[in-house]
Parts: C-alpha cells; sequence; structure tokens
C-alpha cells in the first residue's frame, strides 16, 4: 500500500499526510519544497499537491507546499496567498483557520489572545496542528481522532519513531453537546453553501452574495464581487457564520443572554423547531444591545441573515451587530505622520473640530478608541446614501476602474476605483477609494493599497455627510446672535448685535460680510501700484487641507498695500478661504487666528481725494453689503469715522459724475454711521443697472466706493 512509503518522509510531513487523507484537515500546508521522492509518495495517496510562492516581511521569497483531497482548496490557497507577505492579521488567520480546518472557537480566541494558556498538556497541544482554547469541546472530539491517527504513524515508523514523544491521553469533561469541527461545519457546508436554501435573496444585492449594498459597506466588502477573499464562500453566508461563531464565543466585554419563552417556531425551510425567545447580544460599556431570535441563530448558522419562521420573520442586524461583536481590527489601525498623543487614530487639530480629547484615546470611555469610533459612525452615514443624483442631500456615485488592487494588511483584493461622495448643499465632493472604504470598516483612516494610499480626513467625511451648506461657519464666543461677528465688531459696522440678519436676505451679517471682503480682497490688482490700493502674494513651499472641505489651501499670504496711506495688512490665504465661506474664524486657530473684519475693512477703505499733502487722516472704513445687490433689495452702506469737527454729504452718483440721490447731509457721529440705498433715483425711480459711486464729503477730504445694481 502507498501508506509503507510514508515512513521514507519527514515524521510530521506523514503525519499530516495521513490527516488529510482522513479528511481530519481539509488542507495542509508544508513550509518548503518537496524533493521528487516525497512529491511523488503524496500523489500516490490521491492528494492533490501544489507550492506557493510567498514572502518575508523583509522580501525575501520563501516556498510553501500544500496539499489537500479537493482541488479547490489547494488553487484556493494558492490564489489567495501566492505573492503575499506572512502578516497575522485577524482575516488571514480566519481564512487559515477555516482552510485548515481549525475549531472556529479556537481561530476567535487565538485572534483575540494568541497562546493564551489553554490547560493542555505539552503533547497534547503537540499533536495539534492549532493552538486549542481553553475546554474547547470541539478539540476534545478532533484529538481522540488526531491520538488514532498519529499512534498509526507511529507504527508506521516502527524503529525509527524512539524518538518521538508520544502524546499522553487526558480526560475531558464531557458535559455539552461536541460540535463538528470547522472542517465539517464551514468546509463541507461552506463549499456547497450556495445551494442551502437558507439563504435567502435580499434585495439591493448587486453580486448575489446575500448581502445588500448598504450590508457591503458596514462589513468592507466588494458589492460588485460575491467573493471578495476568493474563499469560495459567498461575503454574506461568511459574514454569517462569523456571527455566528462570535455568538457562541463572545470577545470581552460582550454578554449573550439567552431569553427563553414557552413555545416553540418552525423553520419554514427545514421545519426544525427552535424556542420563540431570543438572546440578547449586549455590550454593557458601549450602552449597545441587540436582540436575535433562536430561529434568527438556526438561519446563521446555515450562512443566512434572513429568516424565516413561523413566528420571526426578518433580517439579522448587521451594523449594531458588528458594533457589538467586531467594531474594529486593531491591524488596519495604521499610523500617520500628522500628531496623535493619544494614539486613537485622530491627529490633535482634527479632535478639536470633532469633539473629542486629543489627552484620552477614549474620550467617552465606551471601550472603543475615538478614532474606530468616528470611522462607525461615519460608515454608518456611508451606507444610508442613495447612489442616484440628489438636488438636497448628500449621494454616492461609484466609479469602478478596469483592475483591481490588494490591501496590504488583509490582502484582499478590491476595484481600484473609487466612491464619489457629493454634498450639493455644501458644493464638494469627496474621492474615497474602496480600499479606503473597505480600511474605513474596520476602524481606520489610513489606508494601505497596492495601487491607492494616504489618509481619509474623518472632519471633511463628516462635512460632505451631514453638512447643510454652513459647515464653514464657525462658532464664535461673544457673538450674542449667532452671525458670525463678535457684538463690537457689530457696534464698529453700525449692526445690531441682536439682528443676525438685518438685510433680512436669508444670510446671516456676518457671514455675507466675510464674503464681501474676500471677494475685495482677491478682486485687488497685484502691485505695485503708485495710487491705488493693490495686492502682492506671497506663496510657500507648502499647504494645509482645509478640514472642513479638504480643499489644499497655499500656506502664503496675500499683502494689501495701500501705497497713499503707507500701510499694509497680510491676510494669510487659509484665512481668506474661511472667508470666502463666509467666516472670519477657521479651523486652524492655532496657526490662523480669526481675522479682524475691522482691520481688513480698513486698510480696504476707499478713493480718497482732497488729503493735503503730509496730513495723516485719522483710520477710517467705508463698505458696504451686499455688493452686487438687487434692485429688489437694498445695500447698506456703513462708514466707521474718527472724531469729526466737519460735516458729511452722503450721495450716490454714476460714472459719468451725475448725482443720482442724496442719502445724507449733516453731523455725524464718532463711530458708526449707517445708510442704505434701495437702487431708486431721487424722484423715486428705478435706477438701470450698472456701476455707481457712492461719495462721502468730509470737508475737502472726499471718499469715494464703488456700488454694483443689478436688476
Amino acid at each position: 500500500m502507498w501508506t509503507r512509503n510514508l515512513s521514507r518522509l519527514d515524521f510530521q510531513l506523514a503525519y499530516l499526510v495521513m490527516l488529510t487523507d482522513r479528511g481530519l484537515k481539509p488542507l495542509s500546508r508544508w513550509e518548503g519544497c518537496l524533493d521528487d521522492e516525497a512529491d511523488d509518495i503524496i500523489r500516490a495517496s490521491g492528494l492533490v499537491l501544489d507550492t506557493v510562492t510567498r514572502r518575508t516581511r523583509i522580501g525575501r521569497k520563501c516556498v510553501e507546499t500544500v496539499f489537500a483531497r479537493d482541488a479547490r482548496r489547494t488553487d484556493l490557497y494558492q490564489r489567495r496567498f501566492t505573492g503575499t507577505a506572512f502578516k497575522h492579521t485577524p482575516d488571514r488567520v480566519r481564512l487559515e483557520g477555516q482552510l485548515f480546518g481549525y475549531p472556529s472557537c479556537c481561530v476567535e480566541t487565538f485572534v483575540r489572545d494568541p497562546y493564551v494558556h489553554n490547560g493542555l498538556c505539552p503533547q497534547d497541544q503537540e499533536t495539534l496542528f492549532h493552538w486549542a482554547c481553553r475546554d474547547c469541546v470541539t478539540t476534545a472530539g478532533l484529538l481522540r481522532e488526531y491520538r488514532q491517527v498519529h499512534n498509526e504513524c507511529l507504527r508506521l515508523f516502527g524503529s525509527k519513531a524512539e524518538r518521538i514523544r508520544q502524546p499522553t491521553r487526558r480526560r475531558w469533561n464531557s458535559t455539552g453537546k461536541i460540535a463538528a469541527s470547522l472542517a465539517l461545519m464551514l468546509g463541507a457546508a461552506g463549499m456547497a453553501a450556495a445551494d442551502d436554501p437558507h439563504q435567502l435573496p435580499v434585495p439591493d444585492d448587486l453580486d448575489q452574495d446575500f448581502l445588500s449594498f448598504a450590508e457591503e459597506v458596514i462589513r468592507g466588502t466588494d458589492w460588485w464581487n460575491s467573493d471578495t477573499d476568493q474563499d469560495t464562500v459567498p461575503d454574506g453566508v461568511q459574514t454569517a457564520l462569523l456571527l455566528r461563531q462570535l455568538i457562541d464565543s463572545p470577545p470581552p466585554g460582550v454578554e449573550v443572554t439567552d431569553h427563553m419563552v414557552w413555545g416553540f417556531e418552525t423553520c419554514n425551510i427545514c421545519n426544525a423547531t427552535e424556542n420563540m425567545g431570543y438572546v440578547l447580544v449586549t455590550h454593557q460599556q458601549r450602552g449597545l444591545a441587540v436582540a436575535v431570535p433562536y430561529i434568527a441563530l438556526h438561519y446563521l448558522e446555515h450562512g443566512s441573515l434572513s429568516f424565516d419562521g413561523t413566528v420571526h420573520v426578518g433580517r439579522t442586524d448587521l451594523d449594531t451587530l458588528k458594533q457589538i461583536l467586531l467594531p474594529c481590527d486593531p491591524t488596519h489601525l495604521l499610523p500617520w505622520h500628522e500628531p496623535d498623543p493619544d494614539n486613537d487614530g485622530l491627529v490633535s487639530v482634527e479632535e478639536q473640530l470633532l469633539g473629542t480629547d486629543p489627552g484620552n484615546p477614549d474620550t467617552d470611555g465606551d471601550s472603543l478608541d475615538d478614532g474606530p469610533q468616528v470611522a462607525e459612525d461615519l460608515l454608518t452615514l456611508i451606507a444610508a446614501l442613495p447612489r442616484e443624483v440628489m438636488p438636497d442631500r448628500p449621494y454616492l456615485m461609484e466609479w469602478l476602474m478596469d483592475g483591481i488592487e490588494q490591501c496590504e494588511v488583509c490582502g484582499i483584493t478590491l476595484n481600484m476605483g473609487f466612491a464619489e461622495l457629493v454634498n450639493p448643499m455644501e458644493q464638494i465632493s469627496v474621492h474615497v477609494p474602496f480600499v479606503a472604504l473597505h480600511t474605513l470598516a474596520h476602524g481606520g483612516f489610513v489606508y494601505d493599497g497596492s495601487y491607492n494610499n494616504g489618509r481619509l480626513l474623518p472632519t471633511v467625511l463628516r462635512t460632505v455627510l451631514t453638512g447643510d451648506g454652513t459647515s464653514h461657519w464657525l462658532p464664535v464666543a461673544g457673538d450674542t446672535d449667532g452671525d458670525g461677528m463678535l457684538a463690537s465688531e457689530e457696534f464698529a459696522f453700525g449692526m445690531d448685535s441682536d439682528d443676525p440678519d438685518e438685510n433680512e436676505n436669508g444670510i446671516p451679517d456676518g457671514r455675507e460680510l466675510a464674503w464681501d471682503l474676500a471677494s475685495q480682497v482677491m478682486a485687488l490688482p497685484t502691485g505695485p501700484l503708485q495710487d491705488q490700493i493693490y495686492a502682492i502674494d506671497y506663496f510657500a513651499l507648502g499647504f494645509y487641507n482645509c478640514l472642513i472641505c479638504g480643499e489644499e489651501v497655499n500656506m502664503g499670504i496675500r499683502e494689501i498695500v495701500d501705497p497713499m496711506e503707507g500701510r499694509s495688512l497680510g491676510v494669510p490665504f487659509y484665512n481668506l478661504h474661511f472667508m470666502d465661506h463666509g467666516s472670519f474664524s477657521t479651523d486652524r486657530d492655532d496657526i490662523y487666528p480669526r481675522v479682524d473684519p475691522q482691520e481688513v475693512a480698513t486698510i480696504l477703505g476707499s478713493e480718497l481725494s482732497g488729503v493735503e499733502p503730509g496730513r495723516q487722516l485719522q483710520p477710517f472704513a467705508f463698505w458696504n453689503w451686499p455688493n452686487p445687490f438687487s434692485a429688489s433689495g437694498k445695500t447698506t452702506i456703513v462708514l466707521s469715522l474718527p472724531p469729526l469737527t466737519d460735516p458729511i454729504e452722503v450721495a450716490i452718483y454714476d460714472t459719468a459724475g451725475r448725482k443720482v440721490r442724496d442719502l445724507f447731509t449733516g453731523q455725524a457721529q464718532e463711530g458708526a454711521a449707517r445708510f442704505s440705498w434701495d437702487g431708486r433715483t431721487s424722484d423715486g425711480g428705478r435706477a438701470p443697472s450698472g456701476v455707481y459711486l457712492c461719495q462721502v464729503k468730509i470737508g475737502s477730504v472726499t471718499l469715494s466706493r464703488k456700488l454694483t445694481l443689478v436688476q
């Protein structure tokens, strides 16, 4: 018989071949390449054999030999692991556990706490090829079978086996039902999973893997690929089986309690009966709980999130169960180069905007670090987005590319394209590569794909998912009416500090003023010039991303120069970006503090005439808003005046110098004086659209400012 030739192999290799031939291990792996004799002996047993080339963490190539009774197993291992590095990530450990036939409870225990003391004697543990969890009833059954094969192998090797230590027997508790090994539960059943009638169809399942689009986003799988990790098991089936495993062997901090009731219900597929009650899966520290009917557990065991009983019909809550049982994968939480003192995945400047503590990784003390918790919240919002253009709410558009890439952390393959998240109210969009979306589902913002890599900005994602068009409008301490201006600034500008929208155009006064001043600053001619205000741009070798919208803004400044008065003011481009979005404050106030609107308005000032040479006119400001303005509304003209002894005259002129309308003649108080023009002439008619001049005469001094009227 072919078994006699096994004694010509290494003992451990022969032992593996016998276990695989008996079906106790659906797939086995031998580190290294086999010689021709060993290759022939194994093939003579009827096993399928293949080699897989992988690489170490330092890039060195190494060869593995895998063999199985079913060629699908070796083909899957080769497709999944060829060229990959040796990384023991949770997803890889679970996949290997499934392929090699290890009990699911042992796999999950190993993921959470590798090589934890399990109570086995060394001989028993060495007989196995997986690290058993403590008091594992599945391992107890497997160990009996393994011992029998091990003893047969010892007899086969005869005198050559003298130095091979035999395992000692250990008494196992027989309480509880001995479960089938993972080789049977996930191997045989998993390979035929698509034929199980318990796997019910679900709406919006684009790839027929028994997961909806939203669930694929939550799970981090590809909604156009039914088998993202290429293990021959559809993503939805694999997800259901994983949830069942985690409910049976919950992670630390999770409680699963039975709530049985008097009565039974029947599965409408196989007529199995289950108690009409439920198990309650609870994470007390996170304040999360979800009830899972026993009939739903029955369907999870068959690889289905949907369930159909005579009492309970519905679908298991994947989102909440994932938050409780599998909130994040630490291996996907990659570091970034910006400061993160508490190592929670959020950089310090983001924590200020997100309301988390940059010195505490778990601000709310719920056992989940702030970064993964923010990722979890954002992911739920992304999963709920419509996939069609919407005029008044965020939506998602997908852009597929002709190619795939690999997540360098866990090795799964995804399309090289991206999902575009669009917010029409904020007028922004964010491109999220599919590998980044996969990383977000595992709690991380830093993604590392073979094609795409980088970091998602959580604050920008929050804007595109929740913004209503006012996200740049940062709150200001001392703003009594919520219009974006301090009470002292409103007084200087002649505004009412208790009225946020004095011209009743639906835009807060401070936001409107910020827009107006920004447009004036950006419209200035570049200098140097001799007789008018101009600007000089000083660009820096660096950029900052706006934490609100993600726009890349140069670190330099625009200097506003008034050559007539011999003064200048530098306004950083970053501040101008926020002013253009209606805010004098920025999201990086430690670097770019709030702009003083009085200083900007004063330097912009207006054209002067009649100033005697050498005379220094005390600082003043002269502006109007809105500008341009509509004939159906009005523009407000504000003068911020020094102490005056002369009366003032305020009038509107056209560009030909003809007076259109008088607005004021008389003595003005020190401070802010306000006037308004509704676009009408002195006789009450409507002035035509065009450019007009508002002139203010103070003794021999004349100030002029351009106004634009549109019909």
